[in-house]
């Protein structure tokens, strides 16, 4: 008896060191049009300011243009107005339209959130000008100075003519430094969304650091720039493509060496849900949504690469903590050695959900927490989020 007993607290043990990890913050806010400021929650959350918040979403285009996020350490939705209407009233004649009484009142749009540092004092995203009476379209990187709360970096992008009638702007954060205070985003011009064939997209890689915009890198592609990722200590930035396997497109990764000016075009798996660094930087690794095909490429030699095969429906890879690579998946999380690719363990979603569950938008903050988030789990609109730390 006394044998058996050694043996349950032992297997009992090994369970609980197995699936040991801490939900740091668990929280759900969902859009809701019936307040001021109005809440749109976004698809893609992300970890700014230090990692302390996560951006949530923003206010609806009727509403005065406005930032919503998640404060980890007091738990609560912060709120954050943009002063896109008092530069506008002082710039007028910079932009296409004016405000209106009804509707859309201004003709300024937050396309893509970049990023918010508090340490530094800035913030950045990409804005869209377009107005009702033309067809014209013009873009943006506007840099925010949170001390004084004005707008004092407004640097044109992109204008799509008047007689184009096809072209679609593209717009991605790819990562911010705080250390550099450094941000880089893509920007990119489909020339036809339903042209899959030719290469007709232009697309730009961009860096804002003191206040000044820097183009790094045009080039062209079959594809536009989709879920790119920043290893800030090594200066790389990868870029994939989307493309799912039953296309037969030859999907195309681009790995972007900022200090040595290095561009380098590789193939990738189809539908690269899963992108991460390795801690140094010199293993990059993809992971399939729709396949589980899993590549280790050597950022050194991209020709290089090992391969693996692993569950499909996943949505995010990354490391929470050194040694464990997640492969956050409808199922579980599925941790793997970086090193053999093999399966150490599994954590099923169902110890954190009840019911269906669809973890698109979960996020890592590298080597420290992951967010898994599950837009099934309010049936009302708000996706269940919890932030967990690997023990």
């Amino acid at each position: 008896m006394i044998r058996f007993s050694v043996v349950y607290l032992f297997i009992l043990f090994f369970a609980f060191s197995l699936f040991a990890q801490k939900i740091e913050s668990e929280f759900s806010f969902k859009t809701d049009f019936n307040v001021r400021p109005t809440f749109v929650e976004g698809d893609s959350p992300f970890f700014v300011n230090g990692g302390k918040w996560v951006y949530l979403g923003r206010t609806a285009d009727f509403d005065e243009p406005g930032l919503y996020f998640y404060d980890t350490e007091s738990k609560e939705k912060i709120y954050r107005s943009v002063p896109l209407e008092i530069y506008y009233l002082a710039h007028p004649t910079e932009f296409i339209g004016q405000i209106e009484t009804k509707g859309k009142r201004l003709p300024l749009t937050i396309y893509e959130f970049l990023f918010y540092d508090e340490v530094n004092h800035r913030a950045g995203f990409v804005i869209e000008n377009k107005h009702s009476s033309v067809n014209t379209k013009r873009y943006f990187f506007m840099g925010w100075n949170l001390s004084t709360n004005t707008i004092d970096v407004v640097e044109p992008i992109y204008e799509i003519a008047e007689s184009d009638k096809k072209s679609f702007a593209i717009s991605s954060v790819v990562g911010y430094s705080q250390e550099d205070n450094v941000g880089y985003f893509t920007f990119a011009i489909d020339a036809d969304l339903k042209d899959n064939d030719s290469v007709d997209v232009t697309a730009f890689i961009y860096k804002i650091q003191n206040q000044k915009l820097t183009k790094l890198k045009e080039y062209k592609s079959k594809f536009y720039p989709y879920t790119p990722e920043f290893h800030p200590e090594s200066k790389q930035i990868v870029i994939s493509c989307y493309a799912e396997s039953f296309q037969n497109r030859n999907p195309t990764g681009y790995l972007f060496k900022i200090d040595s000016n290095s561009f380098q075009e590789f193939s990738i798996p189809s539908t690269p849900y899963g992108i991460s660094f390795s801690k140094d930087g010199k293993y990059l690794y993809m992971a399939a949504a729709d396949t589980g095909e899993v590549r280790m490429y050597n950022t050194e030699n991209l020709s290089d690469v090992k391969k693996s095969k692993w569950g499909t429906h996943g949505h995010k890879l990354g490391f929470w903590k050194e040694g464990e690579l997640v492969w956050v998946r409808n199922s579980g999380l599925h941790i793997y050695d970086p090193i053999t690719l093999k399966q150490k363990k599994v954590i099923p979603t169902k110890k954190f959900y009840k019911n269906n569950v669809n973890v698109s938008g979960s996020v890592f903050l590298p080597f420290r927490k992951l967010l898994i988030r599950n837009i099934m789990e309010d049936v009302a609109g708000g996706a269940a989020n919890r932030i967990l730390i690997a023990d």
